[in-house]
């Protein structure tokens, strides 16, 4: 019979060595008496993907370390096992080490995010936990984490410095020196919420975090991988994922406000509307944004 211990993660200063960046999670310690989690985590590498990896000891054999991911809202998770660390683990192309079972174990998972199917959006809130079990059936497992899958692009020569500015439910991430241009969008994405959740009926209480882009080159490397020479012709102001509850746009321009709100309409016409069994058709899932996403905005403070 298999015992379950469940234990209340501590955090710790470090992580494998390195200072926690912003972009790193929270570094994860766990004891049930017969198997340790020494130190785990989970750092971006976005557009690549998450690298997640944990270092485990115990009195007999570990035989498995496993975590469970949920992205964002979405209804259905994954549950993986992690391979030897160094051997570049990678779901997509299903190649790896196998752990190496022992007393002491150090296991590494490489989720990748870079093709279309398995695109995460930057700023998605990842949901996880991990479980060890050894030859007796023994399994530790930990509470869950979240963790937000930033954009950390070098961008100009240096990587991208985050700030937020944040109230209630929404979040809005940005870089650089234009803080009251977040503090718009987070304005304009409130105002939406309160006038347009309870018509709709839709939950507004469910986080939604904005990533916003100074320009339209930054802002491309962030979107789904397609074709180049169309992207670099269009240019996307704004993009829902719904499932994720994540909204990337540009910040800057005349429409940023008309933007955040269609945009954030889209989230609320999912949750309002969308279930595993029927989804709202497209057509009026974009016609109730652009109508009553910005008319809500007219003669609003500006």
């Amino acid at each position: 019979m298999r015992s379950l211990v469940r234990v209340i993660p501590v955090p710790l200063v470090v992580i494998f060595g390195l200072a926690l960046r912003p972009w790193t999670s929270p570094a994860v310690y766990a004891d049930s008496g017969s198997i340790k989690i020494t130190a785990a985590g989970v750092t971006s590498e976005f557009p690549t993907g998450i690298r997640i990896r944990v270092e485990a000891t115990g009195d007999n054999e570990l035989t498995s370390v496993a975590v469970r991911l949920r992205i964002g809202q979405r209804t259905s998770g994954s549950y993986d096992y992690l391979c030897q660390m160094g051997s570049f683990a990678s779901l997509e192309e299903g190649v790896c080490n196998p752990l190496e079972t022992g007393k002491l174990v150090d296991g590494e998972l490489f989720w990748r995010t870079d093709t279309f199917g398995r695109f995460i959006p930057p700023g998605t809130i990842i949901t996880y936990n991990f479980e060890v079990e050894d030859s007796t059936g023994a399994r530790l497992e930990t509470d869950q984490e979240e963790f937000i899958y930033r954009d950390v692009r070098a961008l100009r020569g240096k990587p991208l410095e985050w700030s937020e500015v944040s109230q209630g439910p929404v979040a809005v991430a940005y870089y650089g020196p234009v803080k009251s241009r977040a503090q718009i969008v987070l304005d304009t994405i409130l105002e939406t919420l309160d006038k347009m959740g309870p018509l709709l009926g839709a939950d507004i209480e469910t986080p939604i975090r904005v990533t916003m882009y100074n320009n339209n080159n930054d802002m491309l490397g962030a979107l789904p991988p397609g074709s180049t020479t169309i992207r670099r012709e269009l240019i996307t102001e704004g993009q829902a994922y719904a499932e994720e509850g994540v909204l990337l746009m540009l910040g800057g321009g005349r429409t940023v406000r008309g933007t955040a709100s269609h945009e954030v309409m889209h989230i609320l016409v999912h949750r309002a509307g969308d279930s595993v069994f029927r989804r709202v058709p497209s057509w009026l899932n974009e016609g109730l944004a652009e109508y009553f996403g910005p008319s809500q905005l007219v003669g609003s403070r500006r």
